[in-house]
């Protein structure tokens, strides 16, 4: 049988269509995987080029970010000098008292209340007083902000009072005036009395988020 089925097929007009199609089936069924193979691998290769190229942008970029990060660095450690926090304390009053005497004024008042804390949000302002709504749409930070009230009185001549005034002014701490109340002490208006009502302010982070 098998003998006069290749003899039909030797015989056949068409037998060059059979082989052809034979040949095709043979080289689909042996060639499709590794077309496949190579499709994967050069989907794969892409991938890892458009990487290369983007970490070499990071790369490029890399200098401008430290850059960045020395500046903001820089600022942090300023404001850090000039906040008012438990360790710079005694150093703020000592330095009130030294102005006051070297402006020529006697101290009757210096009182460092206990701070006052909240939670210091994003895009925040220390003079604010943000609700709970506002917190919730600003979004709370990882720091908790202290306003600490100092109550401070003299008493000396117009020349020395402002002497103190502007000694207070140009300090570098982080200050806000919050009450100034000026007045004679007597009635020739010789000797005056200052009452201020300061506010110092620190950022420190919560032990949560340390």
């Amino acid at each position: 049988m098998v003998r006069e089925l290749a003899e039909r097929f030797a015989g056949s007009r068409r037998r060059w269509l059979i082989v052809t199609a034979v040949t095709l089936a043979i080289a689909l069924a042996t060639s499709l995987p590794q077309v496949d193979h190579l499709l994967a691998e050069r989907s794969e290769r892409a991938a890892l080029v458009a990487q290369l190229a983007n970490a070499e942008k990071m790369a490029a970029k890399l200098p401008e970010y430290e850059g960045r990060l020395q500046e903001e660095t820089q600022r942090l450690g300023q404001l850090r000098l000039r906040q008012v926090d438990e360790q710079s304390v005694t150093d703020l009053r000592s330095w009130l008292v030294n102005a006051a005497r070297q402006a020529g004024c006697q101290v009757r008042r210096i009182d460092l209340a206990n701070p006052a804390s909240r939670p210091w949000l994003v895009d925040d302002h220390p003079l604010e007083n943000p609700s709970k709504q506002q917190a919730q749409e600003k979004g709370v930070s990882p720091f908790v902000l202290q306003t600490r009230a100092v109550t401070f009185s003299v008493t000396g001549s117009a020349p020395e009072v402002f002497a103190l005034l502007k000694a207070i002014d140009s300090d570098a701490r982080l200050m806000h005036t919050q009450s100034l109340d000026l007045r004679p002490t007597g009635r020739d208006a010789s000797d005056l009395q200052l009452d201020l009502g300061l506010q110092y302010f620190a950022l420190v982070r919560q032990k949560s988020a340390a």
